[in-house]
Protein backbone atom coordinates (compact mmCIF):
# COMPACT_ATOMS: atom_id res chain seq x y z
CA UNK A 1 0.00 0.00 0.00
CA UNK A 2 1.34 3.22 -0.67
CA UNK A 3 2.21 5.69 2.10
CA UNK A 4 0.37 9.10 1.64
CA UNK A 5 1.65 12.26 3.57
CA UNK A 6 0.34 15.64 3.87
CA UNK A 7 1.96 18.50 5.55
CA UNK A 8 0.42 21.61 6.31
CA UNK A 9 -2.70 20.60 4.69
CA UNK A 10 -0.87 20.12 1.30
CA UNK A 11 -0.34 16.44 -0.33
CA UNK A 12 3.24 15.43 -0.84
CA UNK A 13 2.53 11.82 -2.41
CA UNK A 14 1.00 14.10 -5.31
CA UNK A 15 4.55 15.29 -5.81
CA UNK A 16 6.82 12.83 -4.68
CA UNK A 17 6.97 9.30 -3.98
CA UNK A 18 7.51 8.50 0.02
CA UNK A 19 9.56 5.57 1.10
CA UNK A 20 12.08 4.50 3.74
CA UNK A 21 9.96 6.10 6.67
CA UNK A 22 11.62 6.26 9.99
CA UNK A 23 10.83 7.52 13.41
CA UNK A 24 11.23 6.22 17.35
CA UNK A 25 8.72 4.59 19.16
CA UNK A 26 9.11 5.85 22.50
CA UNK A 27 12.40 8.51 22.54
CA UNK A 28 12.46 8.95 26.02
CA UNK A 29 15.16 10.76 28.00
CA UNK A 30 15.91 9.17 31.74
CA UNK A 31 18.01 10.88 34.38
CA UNK A 32 19.93 9.27 36.86
CA UNK A 33 21.90 10.47 39.95
CA UNK A 34 25.22 8.66 41.02
CA UNK A 35 25.00 8.55 45.06
CA UNK A 36 28.81 8.17 46.71
CA UNK A 37 29.08 4.90 48.26
CA UNK A 38 26.77 3.37 46.53
CA UNK A 39 26.78 0.85 42.98
CA UNK A 40 24.83 1.86 40.19
CA UNK A 41 22.63 4.95 39.85
CA UNK A 42 19.11 6.24 41.59
CA UNK A 43 16.47 6.94 39.15
CA UNK A 44 15.12 10.28 39.12
CA UNK A 45 12.87 10.90 36.70
CA UNK A 46 12.13 10.53 32.57
CA UNK A 47 10.64 12.49 30.08
CA UNK A 48 9.58 12.32 26.13
CA UNK A 49 12.45 13.44 23.77
CA UNK A 50 10.86 15.50 20.85
CA UNK A 51 10.48 12.73 18.09
CA UNK A 52 12.16 13.10 14.85
CA UNK A 53 10.26 11.64 11.99
CA UNK A 54 12.62 10.97 9.02
CA UNK A 55 11.17 10.23 5.01
CA UNK A 56 12.71 10.10 1.41
CA UNK A 57 10.65 11.83 -1.05
CA UNK A 58 11.55 10.64 -4.34
CA UNK A 59 10.68 12.56 -7.87
CA UNK A 60 9.42 10.19 -10.57
CA UNK A 61 7.92 10.04 -14.16
CA UNK A 62 8.66 13.41 -15.53
CA UNK A 63 11.40 15.26 -17.49
CA UNK A 64 14.03 16.55 -15.06
CA UNK A 65 12.92 20.02 -15.89
CA UNK A 66 9.64 19.25 -14.53
CA UNK A 67 11.24 17.21 -11.34
CA UNK A 68 12.81 20.83 -10.89
CA UNK A 69 9.45 22.29 -10.76
CA UNK A 70 8.54 19.55 -8.41
CA UNK A 71 11.04 20.15 -6.11
CA UNK A 72 10.77 23.71 -6.21
CA UNK A 73 6.80 23.17 -5.13
CA UNK A 74 7.85 20.76 -1.73
CA UNK A 75 10.48 23.35 -0.96
CA UNK A 76 7.33 26.28 -0.70
CA UNK A 77 5.09 23.68 1.50
CA UNK A 78 8.31 22.58 3.80
CA UNK A 79 8.95 26.39 4.38
CA UNK A 80 7.59 27.13 7.57
CA UNK A 81 8.04 29.29 10.48
CA UNK A 82 6.50 26.73 13.20
CA UNK A 83 5.01 23.23 14.19
CA UNK A 84 2.68 22.44 11.15
CA UNK A 85 0.26 19.06 10.74
CA UNK A 86 2.43 16.05 9.67
CA UNK A 87 -0.28 13.27 8.87
CA UNK A 88 0.97 10.07 7.89
CA UNK A 89 -1.27 7.40 6.81
CA UNK A 90 0.02 4.90 8.28
CA UNK A 91 -1.11 6.12 11.94
CA UNK A 92 -4.59 5.93 10.63
CA UNK A 93 -5.69 9.73 10.83
CA UNK A 94 -3.75 10.83 13.31
CA UNK A 95 -1.03 13.72 13.15
CA UNK A 96 1.68 15.40 14.45
CA UNK A 97 2.89 19.03 14.67
CA UNK A 98 6.09 19.08 13.05
CA UNK A 99 8.83 21.28 11.43
CA UNK A 100 11.09 20.27 8.48
CA UNK A 101 14.69 20.59 10.35
CA UNK A 102 17.12 19.18 7.72
CA UNK A 103 19.57 19.96 5.30
CA UNK A 104 18.54 17.64 2.59
CA UNK A 105 21.05 16.68 -0.47
CA UNK A 106 19.09 15.70 -3.03
CA UNK A 107 20.20 12.80 -5.61
CA UNK A 108 19.87 13.64 -9.02
CA UNK A 109 19.47 11.05 -11.60
CA UNK A 110 18.25 10.77 -15.08
CA UNK A 111 15.10 9.12 -14.31
CA UNK A 112 14.41 10.55 -10.45
CA UNK A 113 15.30 12.77 -8.01
CA UNK A 114 15.49 12.14 -4.27
CA UNK A 115 16.13 13.52 -0.90
CA UNK A 116 15.18 12.60 2.84
CA UNK A 117 13.23 15.02 4.78
CA UNK A 118 13.54 14.87 8.65
CA UNK A 119 10.84 16.50 10.50
CA UNK A 120 11.45 17.72 14.09
CA UNK A 121 7.97 16.74 16.30
CA UNK A 122 8.46 19.03 19.47
CA UNK A 123 5.36 17.44 21.41
CA UNK A 124 6.15 13.83 20.50
CA UNK A 125 2.69 12.66 21.21
CA UNK A 126 0.37 12.20 18.09
CA UNK A 127 -3.15 13.65 17.97
CA UNK A 128 -6.23 11.94 17.21
CA UNK A 129 -10.00 12.38 17.02
CA UNK A 130 -11.04 15.83 17.97
CA UNK A 131 -14.73 15.58 20.87
CA UNK A 132 -17.15 17.57 22.50
CA UNK A 133 -19.52 17.37 25.10
CA UNK A 134 -21.54 19.36 27.16
CA UNK A 135 -22.27 19.80 30.37
CA UNK A 136 -25.75 20.63 31.26
CA UNK A 137 -26.52 23.96 33.49
CA UNK A 138 -25.70 23.05 37.27
CA UNK A 139 -25.30 19.09 36.26
CA UNK A 140 -22.54 16.79 35.23
CA UNK A 141 -21.51 14.35 32.35
CA UNK A 142 -19.93 10.92 32.27
CA UNK A 143 -17.79 10.19 28.78
CA UNK A 144 -14.94 8.33 28.19
CA UNK A 145 -11.46 9.63 27.26
CA UNK A 146 -9.80 6.96 24.46
CA UNK A 147 -5.72 7.52 23.53
CA UNK A 148 -3.00 6.51 25.32
CA UNK A 149 -1.71 9.29 27.11
CA UNK A 150 -3.58 12.36 28.98
CA UNK A 151 -4.94 15.47 27.12
CA UNK A 152 -6.16 18.62 27.85
CA UNK A 153 -9.34 20.46 27.10
CA UNK A 154 -10.24 23.64 26.31
CA UNK A 155 -13.68 24.98 28.04
CA UNK A 156 -16.51 27.66 26.95
CA UNK A 157 -19.47 28.40 28.97
CA UNK A 158 -21.45 31.49 27.21
CA UNK A 159 -23.38 32.29 30.03
CA UNK A 160 -21.72 31.08 33.31
CA UNK A 161 -23.17 31.81 37.06
CA UNK A 162 -21.86 31.54 40.43
CA UNK A 163 -23.46 29.04 42.63
CA UNK A 164 -24.09 28.95 46.04
CA UNK A 165 -20.44 28.93 47.19
CA UNK A 166 -19.72 32.24 45.03
CA UNK A 167 -18.23 30.81 42.38
CA UNK A 168 -18.39 28.46 38.85
CA UNK A 169 -16.76 25.37 38.78
CA UNK A 170 -16.36 22.07 36.95
CA UNK A 171 -15.09 19.22 38.75
CA UNK A 172 -13.76 16.19 37.90
CA UNK A 173 -13.85 12.97 39.92
CA UNK A 174 -10.33 12.60 40.78
CA UNK A 175 -10.94 16.13 42.66
CA UNK A 176 -9.39 18.67 40.68
CA UNK A 177 -11.41 21.52 39.22
CA UNK A 178 -11.25 24.46 37.45
CA UNK A 179 -12.95 27.33 38.70
CA UNK A 180 -13.78 30.97 37.84
CA UNK A 181 -15.62 33.43 39.84
CA UNK A 182 -18.32 35.87 37.82
CA UNK A 183 -17.70 39.31 38.85
CA UNK A 184 -20.35 41.00 41.69
CA UNK A 185 -23.14 42.92 39.81
CA UNK A 186 -23.31 40.70 36.76
CA UNK A 187 -25.69 38.15 36.64
CA UNK A 188 -23.74 36.12 34.19
CA UNK A 189 -20.53 36.37 31.95
CA UNK A 190 -18.61 34.08 29.43
CA UNK A 191 -15.57 31.92 30.52
CA UNK A 192 -13.35 30.23 28.36
CA UNK A 193 -10.41 28.19 29.56
CA UNK A 194 -7.73 26.47 27.69
CA UNK A 195 -6.26 23.54 29.95
CA UNK A 196 -3.03 22.92 27.37
CA UNK A 197 -2.47 26.91 26.48
CA UNK A 198 -3.16 27.32 30.83
CA UNK A 199 -5.05 30.51 29.95
CA UNK A 200 -8.66 31.56 31.19
CA UNK A 201 -10.68 34.61 30.10
CA UNK A 202 -14.01 35.27 32.47
CA UNK A 203 -16.46 38.24 31.20
CA UNK A 204 -13.61 38.59 27.96
CA UNK A 205 -11.15 39.63 30.22
CA UNK A 206 -7.76 37.60 31.06
CA UNK A 207 -8.22 35.91 35.17
CA UNK A 208 -6.11 33.75 36.90
CA UNK A 209 -6.59 30.53 39.10
CA UNK A 210 -7.06 30.54 42.76
CA UNK A 211 -4.49 28.39 44.32
CA UNK A 212 -6.25 25.21 44.67
CA UNK A 213 -7.25 24.94 41.51
CA UNK A 214 -6.08 23.45 38.40
CA UNK A 215 -5.79 23.28 34.75
CA UNK A 216 -7.66 20.00 34.24
CA UNK A 217 -5.94 16.86 32.39
CA UNK A 218 -8.14 13.80 31.43
CA UNK A 219 -6.32 10.30 31.27
CA UNK A 220 -7.38 7.90 29.01
CA UNK A 221 -10.57 5.83 30.79
CA UNK A 222 -13.65 6.93 31.86
CA UNK A 223 -14.25 10.43 33.52
CA UNK A 224 -17.04 12.71 35.11
CA UNK A 225 -17.43 16.71 35.60
CA UNK A 226 -19.66 17.98 37.67
CA UNK A 227 -20.70 21.55 37.56
CA UNK A 228 -21.40 23.95 40.28
CA UNK A 229 -22.98 27.01 39.20
CA UNK A 230 -25.39 27.58 36.02
CA UNK A 231 -24.21 27.90 32.50
CA UNK A 232 -24.02 24.91 30.20
CA UNK A 233 -20.16 24.27 29.51
CA UNK A 234 -18.88 22.86 26.03
CA UNK A 235 -16.07 20.75 26.59
CA UNK A 236 -13.41 19.87 23.59
CA UNK A 237 -10.28 17.51 23.30
CA UNK A 238 -8.37 15.86 21.39
CA UNK A 239 -7.02 11.99 21.94
CA UNK A 240 -3.98 11.32 22.37
CA UNK A 241 -1.52 8.90 21.57
CA UNK A 242 2.07 7.43 21.81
Amino acid sequence: MRTRVTFDGSDLTALARVSDLRTSVLARDVRCEDVPGRDGSVFTGATLRPRTITLTLTLVGVGMEQRRERARELARILNVDGPRALCLSVDGGRYYMAVPSTDDVARIRPTADSFDVEFTVPDPVARGEERTLTVPSGGSVTFDVGGTYPTRPRIAAAAAANGSGGFWRLRLEDGSYLLATIPSGVASAPVAADCEARTLRVNNFVALLVPDADWLVLEPGTHTLEMTGTGAATVTFEERWL
